[in-house]
This record gives C-alpha cells, sequence and structure tokens, in this order.
C-alpha cells in the first residue's frame, strides 16, 4: 500500500510545482515591456500595474525618467517624444 501512496503525493507535487510555476511564466509575459520606436533611445525600460518606466533621450542628449500610464491601451507605435513617452494613437 506504501507504494501507490507514494505515487500519489509524488504526482500531486509534481502538478503542484508544474501549475506555480505556469503562474509565474503568465505574470511575466502580462508585464513583458512592449515593443516600439521607444526602444532605440530609451533604457532602464519596465513595467509595473500596467505602466511603462523608462529613462529617454531627449533632443539635447539628456536622459528623463519618463511613464506611459496604462500602456496596453496604445495602438500601434509607443514612441519617445523629446524624452517622454508616447502613445501614437489610444483604443
Amino acid at each position: 500500500m506504501k507504494n501507490p501512496l507514494i505515487a500519489l503525493v509524488l504526482g500531486a507535487l509534481s502538478l503542484s510545482t508544474a501549475l506555480s510555476s505556469s503562474d509565474v511564466a503568465q505574470a511575466q509575459d502580462r508585464d513583458r515591456a512592449p515593443g516600439g520606436s521607444y526602444r532605440r533611445t530609451c533604457t532602464d525600460i519596465r513595467t509595473e500595474r500596467g505602466s511603462l518606466f523608462a529613462r529617454c533621450e531627449d533632443r539635447r542628449g539628456n536622459y528623463r525618467r519618463t511613464r506611459l500610464e496604462d500602456y496596453r491601451r496604445c495602438r500601434g507605435d509607443i514612441e519617445n517624444d523629446n524624452g517622454r513617452l508616447r502613445c501614437s494613437r489610444r483604443r
């Protein structure tokens, strides 16, 4: 009787591990920074709670910290407009 019980416990642990690692991967995908032309002139790009954060170069060559709230609603390009993140269009 021990062998079936051990197999059941190990199976449950394997399933639990697979599900939790899948949840982590999905959370990372949701918070992955989107593509856009801003990537050419911005650094330190990250997302958090629906906002996109970066340091972007302005026309003078200086880097400014900037944030674009609710970046997922952008349609088309996300661009660097003189050191500020901007959507070309919103949904």
